[in-house]
């Protein structure tokens, strides 16, 4: 395991990011997003997804820092990412309000509204954008890969004529595989940092 003072700050900012649970948490909320909008739950299953985002604080302290400890970056790198999750939350905020306006909208059940060919494929690309702003604030270049990720299989829910779940279906597993072996090696290297030299 590479201890702290043998990293620059900002390879120190990226790492802080790889323990996988940001991975765990975003794919835990798109996947049910997906399979709520496979279901009749529809637009109720993207109401969960800030929870997410709510429980990821509590669980890093839980689970996170005890293992590799609180890191106190600079002032001003501090004061750019205190600005960038001001961006983000905003960002995250007007992505939902219109991922609840495109459930709704064009949601499968309502028959009186029929989406045009590109509306299904929306959803994916709403998400798509803060995916690329968190790899921006993170450093951690994987999510620029799954906005990428969103933004292919938007694509071809379009193409394909799917319904708008199949962005969420896809990078949703994607984000937790990721996150599970990010965090299995977390946990790993954590405990022979622990341990020691045998």
């Amino acid at each position: 395991m590479v201890t702290a003072h043998t990293l620059s700050e900002p390879q120190l900012f990226r790492a802080y990011w790889d323990d996988g649970l940001l991975d765990l948490s975003a794919g835990a909320a798109l996947l049910l997003i997906g399979i709520g909008w496979q279901t009749e739950l529809g637009p109720l299953a993207v109401l969960q997804a800030p929870l997410w985002v709510v429980l990821w604080g509590p669980l890093r302290r839980r689970i996170v820092e005890p293992r590799a400890g609180f890191v106190q970056f600079s002032l001003e790198r501090r004061r750019r990412t205190k600005r960038g999750l001001r961006w983000t939350l905003a960002a995250g905020v007007g992505m939902l309000a219109l991922l609840l306006f495109t459930a709704v909208r064009f949601g499968r059940g309502d028959a009186g509204l029929a989406p045009s060919a590109l509306a299904p494929g929306l959803p994916g690309l709403l998400v798509a954008i803060p995916a690329g702003i968190a790899g921006v604030l993170t450093g951690a270049r994987r999510f620029h890969a799954y906005g990428l990720a969103l933004v292919a299989t938007a694509a071809l829910t379009v193409i394909l004529d799917r319904g708008p779940e199949l962005p969420f279906l896809v990078t949703g597993p994607l984000l937790l595989a990721t996150g599970v072996v990010l965090m299995t090696r977390f946990l790993r290297d954590s405990r022979a940092y622990a341990d020691g030299p045998r």
